[in-house]
């Protein structure tokens, strides 16, 4: 009995290490894709010059010298390298129910998938001035290769929302693009869950009608607040840029702790239904995460004892643990819960292989046991007998 489950714990221990290789293997993939992306995007209303896409982004800096500044987006959030900054306040959204507006334009632009937002929507506080929303995209990737353009831990999500907000003491977003507090953009990951987003079908039900490249659509309007998590008080905050050329460097950047769950079928829509040109699948529009140069990531949110960084009351360094970055309420899920997937696979492998040692250990002790009690008995019945003469 001892034996047969030795034997079952080592298949399982077998089934461990496999799911622990694949996992592995995709992370690989995952970090090595960005270098092979295709298609392009640009937020309506900024210049721009020449050709450039995804597959080519080391040279994008030949042609757009902002590209190659100190403070460029997207980047890897070190959730263990965050900032608690206490001060940070909390972020209030006006305008974003639109279910008594006019329909809202959706577009394929070549580059993403962008919806056109009214300049009554409005970020009131969270920033040092009132912003107003000018459009939405989404980055994405593929089934095996997933698209998020900032990362948690170096760890890509399936796909990213950005809601393009510009400084209200502008004119318009064309105009705040090259302003130093020009931008203000809320970005949110995008996961995958077991049901459908009611929210985010309402764009994506219309992905037929845009699946050409510079055609458009009209959507009947509905509450954008929904597209974002259901609570926004977790979030990090940094300095960088426009992901994509001309790169300005001007952008105020919030992007959500929660994640925003799709449908498995409704993300495979937005990965394989729209084109760029005449035939090319528009895919993977994300940039590579780009180098810190020693900028400080905010975090609004700690649960761990922090230390206050000398010269700066307002800001704490955040030890955060990985079930930190995971919100426990609503049903968003937080980046650190995808992040503990290879935790759990260590733990179990460190689990399975104790119970494999001990089992073994049982099993050999119960064996050796068994054998000296035979070897004992067998002495006990030789019968000592004199050898006669005879014998002799």
């Amino acid at each position: 009995m001892i034996l047969k489950i030795f034997l079952t714990f080592l298949f399982l221990h077998g089934l461990v290490l496999n799911a622990s290789s694949s996992s592995s293997s995709s992370e690989e993939e995952d970090g090595g894709s960005s270098e092979k992306d295709s298609g392009e995007h640009h937020p309506k209303g900024v210049p721009h010059g020449g050709h450039w896409g995804y597959e080519d982004q080391a040279a994008w800096s030949s042609e757009f010298s902002h590209c190659s500044g100190k403070s460029q987006s997207p980047i890897d959030i070190d959730t263990r390298r965050a900032l608690y900054d206490r001060s940070l306040p909390p972020i209030t959204l006006e305008g974003y129910d639109l279910t008594d507006s006019l329909a809202l334009t959706l577009l394929n632009n070549g580059h993403t998938l962008q919806l056109v937002l009214p300049n009554t929507m409005r970020i009131t506080s969270g920033f040092d001035n009132e912003f107003r929303a000018a459009q939405l995209h989404f980055h994405w990737g593929t089934k095996e290769v997933p698209g998020s353009e900032h990362t948690i831990d170096n760890v890509h999500f399936p796909a990213e929302i950005h809601i393009v907000h510009y400084n209200s003491k502008y004119a318009n977003l064309s105009e705040a693009a090259s302003k130093s507090d020009g931008l203000a953009v809320l970005g949110g990951f995008i996961g995958i869950g077991l049901h459908e987003n009611d929210n985010y079908e309402k764009i994506l039900s219309a992905l037929a009608d845009v699946s050409i490249e510079e055609s458009n659509t009209e959507i009947p309007a509905f509450n954008v607040r929904h597209l974002l998590p259901n609570k926004l008080e977790r979030f990090y905050r940094y300095n960088g840029s426009l992901t994509t050329p001309p790169c300005f460097q001007t952008v105020n950047w919030t992007m959500f702790n929660d994640t925003i769950t799709v449908s498995r079928r409704q993300l495979a829509a937005l990965e394989d239904t729209l084109k760029a040109g005449q035939h090319q699948h528009l895919t993977k529009n994300f940039r590579a995460p780009q180098l810190l140069h020693g900028r400080h990531v905010l975090a609004s949110f700690t649960d761990t004892p922090t230390i206050i960084v000398a010269g700066h009351p307002g800001i704490s360094i955040n030890t955060l643990s990985e079930t930190d970055a995971s919100n426990s309420e609503g049903p968003s899920t937080g980046p650190s819960e995808v992040l503990a997937r290879g935790d759990i696979l260590a733990i179990a492998f460190g689990a399975l292989f104790a119970v494999t040692l001990l089992l073994f250990t049982l099993y050999a002790y119960q064996q050796r046991k068994k054998y000296c009690s035979i070897k004992k008995d067998s002495r006990q019945n030789v019968i000592y007998k004199p050898a006669t003469k005879e014998e002799a």
